[in-house]
């Protein structure tokens, strides 16, 4: 099969969207599919990036675009769309006629508005996911482009009930559920990471994610001035509030070194102050063996639970006293230690991959 992927953000771009669709293309080329990417050049980083790649199974087209505007716009839904759109909506057409894929995958409402006009036009099915709370309106051109953009795709995959039910509410019909996956073989226990990092002696906080205000970044900061004497807070990622992190700062992490941190780490704090989609760091940690610790809001009660990490509502106060038990409560600590892996083996497997590939089915 023929399957083009369509998406705002594709590595080297960051973030859990961009992890996915590696794990995504990569299991389709090793199904011995043909699969075509078709993004813009990274958005939200700063990092090296080729307009056009190719390799066995897959070619990839990054397009410039204006980059330094998409954390600016990310919290005002009509102007990232009105930014994201025209790209993809303007080279689309082209691509279909030259990959003439037998699906497009698109992910997100901007890619999937493209998605579905180019599609029906072309007549090939298209299928969209979506890895965000939209929080629609509940009147407006906004929720009424969107109801049009999700109910004109042939299949829509959320990845949440919570989102499943968002779609639903606008009247979309086609709607079925996925979940993110990793890969186990990868993200496992690593033995002495504290010491191959020179982290022995440290009690370990790590935040994985981009550096905005949304992820909760200004709520931990205020909160590790709260942290008992012998908690050490790490945080990795990219984007604008580098500077206000350099304390705890330690970079930007590869995929192939995430394994190491996190199974240095003795808790993975999750702080957003915005509805998550589901939360990719989350399935990364526990399946390190590390708990999270993770706002209790979004669809993130839908990744995780209280038996491998704790669900709060993020305020300073709350980040703090929760941290703070855990490093003076090591027996609570174990007993969340002791189940993550188990907890990731069960639910996020790369057999999850299988509800994404059904979806590109017509008889779906």
């Amino acid at each position: 099969m023929k399957i083009l992927q369509l998406s705002v953000h594709f590595s080297p771009n960051l973030g859990g969207v961009e992890t996915h669709l590696d794990d995504l293309v990569s299991g389709l080329i090793h199904k011995k599919h043909q699969v075509f990417v078709l993004t813009y050049r990274p958005l939200s980083v700063k990092t090296d990036w080729k307009v056009w790649e190719t390799r066995p199974g897959l070619q990839t087209l990054r397009l410039p675009w204006l980059p330094g505007w998409f954390n600016k716009l990310s919290q005002i839904p009509a102007g990232e769309f009105l930014y994201l759109v025209p790209g993809l909506f303007i080279a689309l057409p082209f691509v279909l006629l030259f990959f003439r894929p037998n699906v497009i995958h698109a992910h997100g409402l901007s890619a999937g508005f493209a998605a579905s006009f180019w599609g029906r036009i072309f007549g090939i099915r298209t299928v969209i996911s979506t890895h965000s709370i939209y929080n629609f309106p509940k009147q407006g051109f906004y929720r009424t482009i969107a109801k049009w953009i999700f109910s004109a795709a042939s299949y829509n995959l959320c990845l949440s009930n919570q989102s499943i039910k968002e779609l639903v509410s606008l009247g979309v019909k086609k709607v079925g559920r996925f979940t993110y996956w990793v890969n186990l073989q990868k993200f496992k226990p690593i033995p002495r990471a504290k010491a191959k990092l020179g982290w022995e002696g440290q009690f370990i906080v790590l935040f994985v994610g981009r550096l905005v205000p949304e992820k909760g970044i200004p709520e931990l900061l205020e909160a590790a001035k709260k942290f008992k004497p012998g908690i050490s807070l790490k945080i990795a990622g990219s984007g604008p509030l580098e500077a206000q992190v350099k304390k705890y700062y330690i970079g930007r992490i590869s995929q192939d070194m995430l394994p190491l941190y996190y199974s240095a780490a003795d808790l993975t704090i999750v702080p957003s102050t915005h509805d998550e989609g589901f939360g990719r760091v989350i399935i990364e940690s526990l399946a390190c063996g590390t708990p999270v610790i993770a706002a209790n809001r979004g669809a993130v009660p839908e990744a995780m639970n209280n038996t491998i990490g704790k669900l709060i509502t993020i305020t300073p106060q709350n980040v703090a006293k929760t941290i703070n038990h855990y490093y003076e409560s090591s027996n609570d600590l174990l007993k969340l230690s002791k189940k993550a892996r188990a907890y990731a083996l069960k639910r996020y497997g790369d057999h999850n991959a299988d509800q994404i590939v059904l979806a590109y089915n017509p008889k779906q």
